[in-house]
């Protein structure tokens, strides 16, 4: 069960998404370095939706169609803004000087916490992997910790590879394919997002 959890962990880190994007784009353009600070919001964020789904908080928002619509709707604007940010943003891709505006830090904990699927997934993700005839919080201690580790070793190697690549987005075409293609991924993950429905 255990070997089944880090491998279920590892395809949904992978998977594309909001956080892996903009991880992509904040290490291209900034660095390695902020690509770990943004890692390391989005690690704080997931331990905070853990611990809300442990106390009952997200069955609730499961429940609230008024709570699940306020949490989505923000993360569908969120996205969207990331993405015309992108689009405004010059195409220039310079990892040698920090940009000025939103620390990575931040970008990494609100665009997980947005995530109107976020939450939802931890309620149903980790019973999965919860053998009933062993003690429940022995197990959520493993586990969640766990979680938390191999999400963030793997998106500081993400961050690494991206910061290295730079020199594949050097030439005009490559600084605008990484421009536009983030930028519509982003809004089209947040309209993506606009379909999520309670489960």
């Amino acid at each position: 069960m255990l070997l089944g959890f880090i491998l279920a962990t590892i395809f949904i880190t992978l998977s594309p998404g909001p956080s892996i994007i903009v991880l992509l784009v904040v290490s291209l353009r900034q660095g390695a370095v902020a690509g770990v600070k943004f890692s390391a919001g989005v690690i704080s964020a997931d331990a905070i939706l853990i611990s809300l789904s442990l106390l009952g908080l997200g069955a609730l928002m499961q429940s609230s169609v008024l709570l699940f619509n306020i949490v989505k709707w923000a993360g569908i604007a969120y996205l969207i803004y990331l993405g015309v940010k992108q689009l405004r943003a010059s195409h220039k891709v310079n990892i040698e000087v920090n940009e000025t505006g939103s620390s990575p830090y931040m970008q990494g904990l609100v665009t997980t916490l947005l995530n109107p699927k976020a939450i939802g997934f931890f309620v149903a993700f980790f019973p999965q992997f919860i053998d009933p005839t062993q003690p429940f919080w022995s197990q959520l201690g493993l586990l969640g910790p766990l979680f938390l580790f191999m999400v963030f070793a793997m998106f500081t190697v993400i961050a690494f590879l991206a910061a290295r690549t730079k020199l594949l987005f050097e030439s005009n075409k490559g600084q605008i394919t990484l421009k536009y293609g983030s930028a519509f991924g982003l809004i089209g993950s947040g309209f993506a997002a606009a379909f999520v429905q309670r489960a």
